[in-house]
């Protein structure tokens, strides 16, 4: 798989050459932690490292000045728009509604702008795109590697796991890295309803996620499963951000399929989990046999309970 350097300039070049400039010139100390660029017109270019964002300098790399930072015009947005695009914006008229999309190297463009609404009130499409960022597709390897040794995912038999944290906890990256691990050796479908586990790219996953691993690549996570179990015969079932009605309705069938299942939810705690609509029925009869709480600031990405149900 690819360098995190290499995906990084692959996200530049998705910039308008004086932006990029703008980047390179940043030091090769800090640029390597660069997890976003943001764009917003008629404000600054600005990059996002380590949660905290910064502005950008034609010629001095970072800086806390925006007196000093490049400013961002309409043509930029507009030329970062359709190159993500690929110059061909009718042909993603979904991932335009969604908000974003996912371009080579695995990096994920998102943009804002006003939405057009169907008659029923859905976001049709974006017009008039005034931000943009470009989140920088992350692989870390490895940080998997404390839960798989301590519940013994792959030696020791496949178990039901759900995975907790707040947004930015590192629950995205754990469970790429659970796949790729898990997926050297049984057989998974992942299904990846915003394409951020695998990053698939014209039909080829950017990250590794195991040589056992198929991709449901932008299902939603119902028709996903359903469709995992019947015909795909996984042993492992992997996806992102459950909580509503259906996604527990399916992981339900799944479970009772004989398929095992590592999922994650957005909670502060494992006692917030417990209360959400939709979930009590799963913990009370033991649908999971661990719930795993992932941590935040310098425990970032790291377990910081583990509670067998």
């Amino acid at each position: 798989m690819q360098g995190q350097k290499s995906k990084l300039d692959k996200a530049v070049k998705l910039l308008t050459p004086r932006l990029a400039q703008s980047i390179f010139n940043i030091t090769d100390s800090v640029i390597k932690d660069i997890n976003e660029i943001r764009m917003r017109n008629n404000k600054y270019l600005t990059v996002v490292i380590k949660g905290e964002e910064f502005y950008i300098s034609s010629d001095r790399g970072i800086t806390s000045d925006f007196n000093s930072a490049v400013k961002i015009t309409e043509e930029d947005i507009d030329y970062t728009f359709k190159t993500a695009l690929r110059n061909s914006v009718y042909s993603f008229k979904r991932e335009i509604s969604l908000g974003y999309i996912i371009t080579e190297g695995g990096n994920r463009v998102g943009f804002c702008g006003t939405a057009v609404l169907d008659e029923r009130g859905k976001n049709e499409t974006l017009k008039n795109i005034s931000g943009i960022s470009i989140r920088i597709a992350k692989e870390v390897f490895g940080i998997a590697d404390d839960l798989v040794n301590r519940l013994e995912l792959i030696n020791n038999g496949l178990k039901n796991v759900l995975i907790l944290g707040p947004p930015s906890s590192g629950k995205t990256t754990l469970l790429r890295d659970l796949c790729r691990q898990i997926g050297m050796k049984k057989r998974i479908s992942l299904i990846d309803e915003k394409n951020e586990i695998s990053a698939t790219f014209k039909s080829a996953a950017q990250n590794d996620v195991g040589n056992f691993t198929d991709v449901f690549d932008s299902y939603t996570k119902y028709y996903g499963i359903l469709s995992a179990v019947k015909i795909m015969s996984p042993q492992l079932i992997v996806c992102d951000e459950i909580g509503t009605k259906d996604d527990l309705e399916a992981l339900d069938y799944a479970i009772n399929s004989g398929v095992n299942i590592i999922a994650t939810m957005h909670s502060i705690s494992i006692g917030d989990a417990l209360k959400k609509p939709y979930m009590k029925d799963l913990f009370s009869r033991r649908a999971f046999d661990y719930i795993v709480l992932l941590g935040t600031g310098n425990s970032l990405g790291k377990i910081i309970n583990i509670r067998k149900i």
